[in-house]
């Protein structure tokens, strides 16, 4: 990316969370070509003795900053500084083969499904921080400690249901039914040196092997609720099995793991009845301020190492003239009455000062879902607001 483009970026970069710099930067505040700092529409294109700037960005340059800056938007709204320095390991198969465990892209997000700056987490998939905790415990059964690391913005509040997910081993005595105490690791003392088990759920199973999941809901609303540690610990014990109790009655293989899955109230949040919108697409040969497709694939940048849904996104962009009828007609020019009223007041005669010409910028965005691995070894669902240009207008 050329010096030029890469001050313009840092302009962009410097300006904000602001509803204007989203509207600016998804729109066509310049087009490539011209020169920076004037719009298609700008007063410079009416005063001619305004000496032009010496500078431009080329139609790549703009590219280049319309992904950096989405790039800027995405790891802000989930309070990053860079992206993880994580790779997608081995998902368990109800993870990836499960559609309500990877929820699909949702196009039918409301648009104002959260007005927040930061993304509002949906759901988390919470994967054991090692293979196997070592408890100080009585082995009297076949049993596993497994433990699990808290994210630190999930709130109690928050959560509508959690469960624990583990795959059951085969057994000698699996012709009769199979009997799982899952338990709650805790300490009766703030030095941890006593440790206590308290039961959660009894689950009696006649599977062979296969995945079970128990509720564990309660538990892990206490654990948000009193958090004096993010890493808290599961014991699931077989109080029935045949195997030797030395061993563990539950998988720990890559693709058999155990997990956690947190849903929170967001993940309802859905329109069920979305009026169409009046959209104006670009089309070969249109002038008028219309959206334009802007794609942006994960794996052209280098996030689809972390990122594992959607695998791109159609971000779209503002671009046309204002000048025209037609193009006025479909925006909100109330605005830019109302700014002249308040410059010019009653005083008709403006004499040579400038009109205010509107510039066709965004006037709705719609969210983006996004699934990612964080840091913490979670698989975050979260939405962004404000990804997604939806309409354009004249502003």
């Amino acid at each position: 990316m050329g010096t030029r483009a890469v001050l313009v970026l840092l302009f962009f970069l410097s300006v904000g969370r602001s509803d204007r710099s989203l509207r600016s930067v998804f729109g066509a505040i310049f087009v490539p070509g011209t020169q920076f700092g004037q719009s298609e529409n700008s007063v410079a294109d009416e005063a001619p003795n305004v000496p032009p700037m010496a500078y431009s960005v080329t139609e790549k340059e703009f590219t280049a900053l319309r992904i950096e800056y989405i790039k800027n938007q995405i790891l802000k709204k989930l309070r990053l500084k860079e992206k993880p320095t994580v790779a997608i390991a081995e998902l368990p198969k109800p993870v990836k083969e499960y559609d309500n465990l990877i929820p699909d892209h949702d196009d039918n997000l409301h648009s104002g499904y959260s007005e927040d700056f930061y993304g509002k987490t949906t759901q988390a998939i919470i994967f054991p921080y090692e293979d196997e905790a070592r408890c100080l415990r009585k082995i009297r059964f076949p049993s596993v400690c497994v433990p699990f690391e808290m994210p630190t913005d999930i709130h109690s509040t928050d959560v509508s249901t959690a469960e624990l997910w583990f795959h059951k081993e085969p057994d000698n005595l699996d012709s009769h039914n199979q009997t799982f105490v899952v338990s709650e690791v805790a300490h009766w003392d703030t030095n941890k040196s006593f440790q206590k088990t308290k039961p959660i759920a009894i689950q009696e199973t006649s599977l062979t092997e296969g995945w079970l999941k128990v509720d564990v809901t309660y538990v892990v609303k206490n654990w948000l609720d009193y958090q004096d540690s993010p890493t808290h610990a599961i014991s699931v014990a077989c109080k029935t099995c045949g195997m030797d109790k030395n061993q563990s009655p539950i998988s720990f293989s890559s693709e058999l793991k155990p997990f956690l899955v947190v849903y929170t109230h967001s993940q309802q949040r859905r329109s069920l009845h979305r009026r169409p919108k009046r959209q104006t697409k670009c089309s070969a040969g249109r002038n008028e301020c219309c959206r334009e497709s802007f794609y942006v694939s994960f794996a052209d940048i280098g996030w689809d190492d972390w990122i594992i849904s959607p695998e791109g996104y159609d971000a779209y962009f503002c671009k046309g003239s204002c000048v025209t009828a037609s193009a006025l007609t479909l925006s909100a020019t109330q605005h830019n009455s109302i700014l002249q009223k308040v410059m010019y007041g009653q005083n008709k005669n403006r004499g040579s000062r400038p009109e205010l010409t509107p510039c066709c910028a965004a006037t709705q965005f719609q969210p983006l879902q996004l699934v990612y691995m964080d840091n913490n070894r979670t698989l975050m669902t979260k939405v962004l607001s404000n990804m997604i240009v939806e309409s354009c207008g004249c502003w």
